[in-house]
């Protein structure tokens, strides 16, 4: 059974009778993450391995917002790499937007296998969380960039998209406008994306205009991997909603999208493993405990935008037929669940 103690110790663990998602908790406790875009002018940027999630409490902290729509710069007019793209003809920024050649690139790309398209051809490229790293591509290469984000631990997603960059490290005096190269930029995400994450359509350097176009990404559509000691995962249609009468249900534990945490079941069943070791040495006063024996981790997007893991946890085991709760309404704002997979613990 469960003890204020346990709360205590566990502060990121909920304990309630309904399973609604905690909404209220949520907005108080976590701070929205944080949407990043991927550096202009860098052939590859790889950001260091992450760090695993602690499992208990997770602090506040305010998001910080990225403005890079304008950058100053105090180049000194060194060339960059050239880019392997065509420039259009005039060397503008609508022309490159509209270019006919750009759009079919996008439009032509085969899907890779164990992908599913998010959206196709857009003038935008991601600004989301968990952002996992850069690559300059030879092509617009769907294919090729599917092979990094599976080389990737983590991965979950990719967007692929051309760039319209300064030739030169532009400065304000000397070479504020310089001609543009066309570069084949492939980033790779550690969490879902959605449509609505793609807000990056460019950025000014000095008076000259990086934009985006033929921007497409891809989400992993095969299922999580699978985690020592559990059974699954199973796919659910939604989040469990398993009978409040059975006194199953454990709590749950949030964990916001980040540079360090994507969507990762072992940090679910790592949470599961800790309630169980609390709950067994803070036992009722006849000796019982509950263990967890069965979790459900999920997707928790906010305005059809990914914001964090949620992992619920109980100490008995559900079928698919019990994965019903979809989402729900806070004010106006829509929280959805998405890659939702439950895991048993193994015998």
């Amino acid at each position: 059974m469960h003890t204020a103690l346990c709360i205590a110790a566990l502060a990121g663990l909920a304990y309630s009778a309904p399973q609604l998602i905690n909404l209220d908790e949520i907005a108080l406790d976590f701070a929205k993450p944080v949407l990043v875009k991927a550096p202009v002018n860098v052939v590859s940027n790889i950001p260091a391995p992450s760090i695993a999630p602690a499992i208990l409490p997770l602090l506040s902290t305010s998001a910080k917002k990225r403005d890079l729509e304008v950058e100053k710069r105090d180049g000194d007019c060194s060339p960059y790499p050239a880019g392997s793209g065509p420039v259009p003809s005039p060397d503008t920024p609508a022309a490159f937007q509209s270019d006919p050649d750009f759009a079919n690139m996008a439009n032509d790309a085969p899907t890779p296998d164990g992908y599913a398209v998010v959206f196709n051809n857009l003038g935008a490229s991601l600004q989301a969380s968990n952002y996992m790293g850069l690559y300059t591509l030879t092509s617009y290469d769907t294919l090729t960039c599917a092979s990094y984000c599976d080389q990737a631990s983590g991965c979950s997603a990719f967007n692929m998209y051309l760039e319209r960059d300064p030739t030169v490290n532009a400065n304000a005096v000397s070479c504020p406008n310089p001609p543009s190269t066309t570069n084949f930029k492939c980033t790779l995400w550690g969490a879902p994306v959605s449509s609505a994450e793609a807000t990056n359509s460019g950025q000014y350097q000095d008076s000259f205009q990086v934009v985006i176009a033929g921007s497409n990404a891809y989400n992993k559509d095969a299922p999580p991997p699978a985690v020592s000691g559990y059974v699954g995962p199973q796919e659910l249609g939604g989040a469990i909603n398993a009978p409040t009468s059975s006194g199953s249900y454990m709590g749950y534990q949030y964990f916001p999208f980040s540079q360090s945490q994507g969507y990762d079941p072992q940090t679910c069943a790592d949470a599961c493993d800790a309630q169980t070791t609390y709950d067994s040495q803070h036992p009722a006063a006849d000796g019982s405990f509950m263990s967890c024996v069965f979790f459900n981790a999920y997707v928790l997007s906010e305005n059809a935008i990914p914001q964090g893991l949620y992992c619920s946890m109980y100490n008995e085991t559900w079928g698919p037929s019990y994965g019903t709760n979809y989402g729900q309404y806070r004010g106006s704002d829509r929280y959805t669940v998405s890659e939702s997979y439950s895991y048993t613990k193994g015998s």
